[in-house]
């Protein structure tokens, strides 16, 4: 597709991610999340049904990116459900450097939405720490973060899935194939590129936080109510 149609549905997505940032309503938060990852998810549908990236010889980049302390780990976590439903890889070095693998679109969008969602769970992370004991309070906000991001990366997979079924209703075919091989193509070029990639796991210290951060996610609520309206 034309620079032009990505740069209108980003202009889009931003501003529906900017509502989302500066809105004291969890549920209308969340409802704005989903209409820009649908609006991602449609935008990579297109992309691909109209093969102008096999046409055009597009292929996976390599990007770095950076994640300010405090709590990077946990900061990670959470780039890395974005990424996986839009189809790009976090890798992170040995010195703590971060690098997204995927098209240049997919990690564009995964860095507009990570940026607005790490507002939006330091928000609640604030919010749901001052309500505490005050004990232990890193490995609170650590906690917190990993399960915000592991609970947020459920629900974009669930609005991505249901954005494929809507597209397979209008376009009368499977998309699992269009989605299939662009992941297929992502994982190759990722193992080209890093051949000895290992994966890490992150640790946590701290059930309450935990919690916290799961009911955080789960009061955004990132069905299809109300979606278009707030969208509008």
């Amino acid at each position: 597709m034309p620079s032009s149609t990505f740069d209108k549905m980003l202009n889009r997505v931003q501003a529906l991610l900017a509502k989302a940032e500066s809105t004291t309503y969890p549920d209308e938060a969340a409802a704005l999340v989903a209409k820009a990852q649908e609006l991602m998810t449609r935008y990579a549908i297109d992309e691909e049904l109209a093969h102008r990236r096999t046409a055009a010889g597009a292929k996976p980049v390599i990007r770095s990116f950076s994640i300010a302390d405090p709590y990077r780990s946990a900061k990670r976590s959470l780039l890395a459900a974005v990424a996986d439903a839009n189809d790009v890889r976090v890798i992170t070095g040995h010195e703590g450097s971060t690098s997204l693998v995927g098209f240049a679109s997919d990690v564009d969008l995964t860095e507009v939405l990570f940026a607005s969602l790490l507002v939006q769970a330091t928000r609640e992370m604030h919010m749901a720490a001052a309500k505490g004991d005050g004990g232990r309070l890193r490995a609170f906000r650590h906690a917190f973060l990993v399960s915000y991001g592991t609970r947020i990366g459920a629900r974009l997979l669930a609005a991505k899935r249901a954005s494929i079924r809507d597209a397979e209703t209008t376009t009368g075919q499977s998309l699992v194939p269009v989605f299939a091989r662009r992941d297929a193509e992502v994982e190759s070029f990722l193992k080209e590129s890093f051949p000895a990639l290992r994966t890490r796991r992150t640790t946590l210290s701290h059930g309450g936080g935990w919690i916290a951060g799961r009911e955080a996610a789960d009061r955004a609520d990132l069905g299809q109510r109300g979606i278009d309206e707030q969208a509008s």
